[in-house]
């Protein structure tokens, strides 16, 4: 999900929505003036001026987060920029980029993709240190084959390692790491976990929505975000990058594996 080509049609994406509600914000903008010089009844002007002041707030936010992407894509987003005002800005941003995004024609899933790259761009410029026991390693309960008999959302050591599912690579992953590995049904029993964890890191293997949401709901953590496969559909017998999963692992741990 983390490479340069990604990251760049990432980048463009979001920039490109941005730069795009900037102009069309200025030009409400320009709009509202020219309404509140022609505009003589107080009520009108009254509303103008709120509506100035909402759109003003808008397009600073949306220059604001436009520019920090751009800081970010310069190779300076660790020293230059604070990963918490990249994030933050996006955060207040993305519900009115996905709006627009559909409204242009640009799928849901897309914009939210690229969010969960760029938080991605923005935890790897950053050079945390973490013990083992300090990271958990979040996956979705559709990883495990659809047919098997095992429970292991309860524990993911129950895995009987039969190979038809990338359960077992990652129990294996989770033995020699050392990290704390919780496989959920949903969001919401993730944030429970993390609650009652409450680890330092956290590695999240999700589709799109999943990913999105959680990065935002954990903002305080550094998220790595990590992009499930679907080849039978979404919500059944999906599969992950392991290799993708264990260097998100090794970054957060400094040491290889």
């Amino acid at each position: 999900m983390y490479n340069e080509k990604s990251w760049a049609e990432d980048k463009g994406i979001l920039t490109g929505l941005l730069a795009l509600m900037l102009f069309v914000g200025l030009a409400l903008a320009a709009a509202v003036v020219y309404l509140l010089i022609r505009q003589q009844r107080l009520f009108v002007r009254l509303a103008a001026v709120l509506l100035l002041v909402l759109t003003v707030a808008a397009v600073l936010v949306m220059t604001a987060a436009l520019v920090s992407i751009l800081i970010l894509n310069s190779g300076h987003g660790g020293a230059a920029v604070s990963g918490k005002m990249v994030t933050g800005l996006l955060n207040a941003v993305l519900t009115p980029v996905m709006v627009f995004g559909r409204f242009v024609g640009l799928k849901r899933d897309r914009i939210q993709r690229a969010y969960a790259n760029i938080n991605n761009r923005v935890v790897y410029a950053g050079k945390p240190h973490f013990e083992p026991e300090d990271v958990l390693l979040l996956l979705p309960h559709c990883m495990q084959y659809s047919g098997c008999r095992h429970r292991i959302t309860g524990d993911i050591y129950n895995c009987a390692e039969c190979g038809r599912c990338k359960v077992a690579d990652i129990v294996k992953l989770g033995r020699k790491t050392g990290v704390k590995i919780k496989m959920v049904p949903g969001g919401t029993l993730a944030r429970k976990i993390i609650g009652e964890i409450r680890p330092k890191a956290v590695v999240a293997v999700a589709c799109e929505n999943d990913l999105c949401s959680g990065i935002r709901d954990t903002r305080k953590l550094p998220v790595i975000g990590v992009l499930n496969q679907r080849p039978h559909g979404p919500c059944r017998d999906t599969s992950v990058d392991v290799a993708e999963v264990k260097r998100a692992i090794e970054f957060f741990t400094n040491r290889r594996y």
